[in-house]
């Protein structure tokens, strides 16, 4: 039973989500339209008659799902893997 817990704990930490490399993600990806803290970019969001939700509000199955299905406006967003859309998250949980 030990080595299992040990197996499980060094596998939780081989796939964690890496912040910093999410700030890169976001940045190259959402911050043009979601603003540099995620809470939306004004002047988008009046050129698109859409108001964006503050993104550290949103759940994180919401955060996937926006990126991989798109959400009203918001096309899926192809250029973002799931493992880069994890990093993304974890940045955007950073920031609370």
């Amino acid at each position: 039973m030990k080595i299992l817990a040990i197996f499980l704990l060094a596998a939780a930490g081989t796939f964690a989500a890496d912040a910093t490399a999410g700030k890169a993600v976001y940045d190259r990806a959402c911050k043009s339209c979601h603003g540099p803290d995620g809470s939306g970019n004004p002047a988008i969001a009046k050129a698109m008659k859409v108001e964006l939700k503050d993104l550290k509000k949103s759940s994180d199955a919401e955060l996937r799902k926006s990126v991989t299905d798109g959400v009203g406006k918001m096309k899926p967003v192809p250029s973002v893997n799931a493992a880069q859309t994890e990093d993304m998250i974890a940045y955007l949980r950073s920031l609370k």
